[in-house]
């Protein structure tokens, strides 16, 4: 297949993405009318044509919503915005990471439990190590949480399923932002402690005990992130 010329950023799309990252970056907020087509127009010194496609755009993709007769507003963000390719992810807010730890209870318990059957002595090994690697990054937040996520990464690994093991890389990014808002929130012990816990279920090679320390892991999370935001 030949290579083909990089078509160079139309008027249009420059318009959809600043008007998008108005709404990403939250200089629009959840609830706020937005202006209107006219002095969107204005201001971007374009057509009122080229706004309104923009504005159609994001109000397809779950970001505007149009009120008859009052205008467009910014809609409040959920997690599964992030896995349309035109969205790039972003801060998720208070009552999303909420909505990842469901997502997340649903899914992890049974990984954990599966891990427990199928994981490897170089997969508990691994694990291990980035317990270990949890413990020197105490106090350095984005590291840990990179940790954070490595280890349930490599726990969905263990499992040796391809379906567990290619939806963790899919939704990775929003996990990502996800542990960093909870680390930010709790601190480091909470992760340390159920890690540790996690680990020697694998050991003993209990599913039912790794499934039931998952589901506190996350529970208490959820519960502490919730209290301390007071959502």
């Amino acid at each position: 297949m030949a290579i083909k010329p990089i078509k160079k950023t139309s008027i249009s799309d420059k318009v959809f993405q600043q008007l998008r990252d108005q709404i990403l970056k939250r200089e629009w907020k959840p609830g706020d009318k937005i202006p209107s087509e006219n002095d969107l127009a204005q201001q971007l010194n374009v057509s009122r044509i080229t706004v309104r496609q923009s504005l159609q755009k994001l109000t397809t993709l779950g970001l505007l919503e149009t009120r008859s007769g009052e205008g467009s507003f910014v809609k409040e963000l959920s997690p599964g915005i992030y896995l349309n390719s035109l969205i790039p992810t972003a801060a998720l807010g208070n009552t999303a990471t909420v909505e990842v730890l469901e997502f997340r209870q649903a899914i992890e318990c049974e990984t954990a439990g599966l891990a427990a059957v199928k994981a490897t002595e170089e997969d508990i090994k691994k694990l291990e190590e980035i317990l270990d690697r949890m413990h020197i990054y105490k106090e350095d937040k984005k590291r840990f949480a990179a940790e954070d996520l490595n280890f349930h990464m490599t726990l969905a690994e263990a499992t040796k399923n391809s379906l567990i093991i290619q939806l963790n890389y899919i939704i990775k990014d929003i996990l990502s932002v996800s542990m960093e808002d909870i680390v930010e929130t709790l601190g480091y012990d909470i992760g340390l402690y159920y890690h540790q816990k996690i680990i020697e279920a694998l050991k003993l090679k209990d599913r039912q005990k790794a499934k039931e320390v998952m589901e506190e892991h996350i529970a208490k999370t959820m519960e502490n992130v919730i209290q301390k935001k007071k959502l």
